[in-house]
């Protein structure tokens, strides 16, 4: 949620946000860029994000220009094209060229494990090898370890990140609170939109309240 925050914040197109915000979550996990370096990423990432990618095919597989986008934005796109050559028995392996931060190219590992499959990253000069593998026994999922195990981050960072994040929400006013979610809260306490049980018990001080946060929360202490 933080990450996908923090792209709506950089004012990432949000038909981009699924992928690249998995891209970031599997960089942080495999310990790339991580959460230490994420706001630089976020940074450069609008960076020819309208630059249209090129692609041809070559006797051994595909060549894949990136139009000096950031790994994260191809990254989901790449996964795609080397899922689809192999379903069509062609050669599973892509070079990539033209790609800003090519080291985090190594998402693609975890990205294609949704498909049964895995693949491995080299780095020849400026381009980039791809090249899909089959596994011979199946392979814990780098999203599963994630969820077992999850990701070590510093405390006073991960709500630095937490906090930027909350800029790409409405401001905290009594109109916003009024329309949060599927309901409509009026003034006078009627709920506009609520036919569930839930809601005969809402708590209508929000109305009231000037700020909604407590000052412990800042601190990490909630």
């Amino acid at each position: 949620m933080v990450i996908e925050r923090l792209l709506q914040y950089k004012g990432i197109p949000s038909g981009r946000r699924p992928s690249v915000t998995d891209a970031g979550l599997y960089s942080a996990s495999m310990g790339l860029s991580g959460f230490e370096r994420l706001l630089e990423m976020l940074d450069r990432l609008p960076e020819n994000i309208a630059v249209t990618s090129e692609l041809s095919e070559t006797p051994d597989g595909l060549s894949f220009d990136a139009g000096d986008k950031h790994a994260w934005l191809v990254a989901e796109e790449i996964t795609d094209l080397l899922v689809d050559n192999y379903k069509r028995q062609a050669p599973a392996r892509i070079n990539v060229v033209n790609v800003t931060c090519p080291a985090e190219l190594q998402v693609v590992k975890s990205l294609i494990q949704k498909h049964g499959l895995g693949a491995d990253v080299k780095y020849a000069g400026d381009v980039v090898v791809i090249a899909l593998t089959e596994a011979d026994e199946p392979v814990q999922s780098e999203l599963l370890r994630i969820c077992h195990e999850r990701i070590p981050v510093d405390r006073d960072l991960w709500f630095a990140l937490f906090h930027k994040s909350n800029e790409a929400l409405a401001p905290d006013t009594k109109a916003s609170r009024m329309h949060t979610g599927t309901v409509i809260l009026t003034e006078d306490g009627k709920v506009v939109g609520a036919n569930d049980d839930e809601f005969l018990d809402m708590d209508l001080s929000i109305l009231e309240k000037d700020i909604l946060e407590e000052p412990g929360m800042e601190e990490g202490k909630h």
